[in-house]
């Protein structure tokens, strides 16, 4: 088995732009061996434009947070490459009615033997069929 965790997009935002798990979500990432794929970077950058979008905090703040969530992806996470799990991402995301872009994350755990780190409620609970979830709550 694996040490590693794969994070997954939700996950990593918590962790940058604060919100109700983020303390939680920084203590329990402190020891892992954290894996990710690259589709992460693109969903953090969403999660900043909507914060500046939605006004709950200034675009310069984010844009400071968002520098720091792609350092920890690029930098302190394996970074799979989308392009390396479509096959088995696609089967997985037929098998457990789930999206693509979940199912890249779950391909990510499933290659690894690795858990899966969500804050997606939906996501661990159908992930849990193929791969060892751990729910931020």
């Amino acid at each position: 088995m694996s040490g590693k965790t794969v994070l997954d997009s939700g996950v990593i935002a918590a962790i940058f732009f604060p919100e109700e798990l983020t303390a939680t979500a920084i203590k329990k990432i402190t020891w892992m061996d954290c894996v990710t794929v690259d589709l992460a970077l693109a969903e953090v950058a969403n999660v900043a434009a909507k914060r500046i979008l939605s006004g709950k905090d200034s675009p310069d703040d984010v844009k400071i947070m968002l520098d720091d969530a792609t350092v920890f992806i690029q930098d302190l996470c394996e970074t799979i490459p989308a392009g390396q799990l479509i096959q088995p991402a696609l089967d997985l995301a037929c098998e457990l009615n789930i999206s693509l872009y979940d199912a890249l994350f779950v391909a990510a755990a499933v290659r690894h033997r690795a858990t899966l780190f969500t804050a997606d409620t939906e996501l661990s609970s159908v992930a849990k069929k193929v791969c060892r979830v751990r729910l931020l709550e």
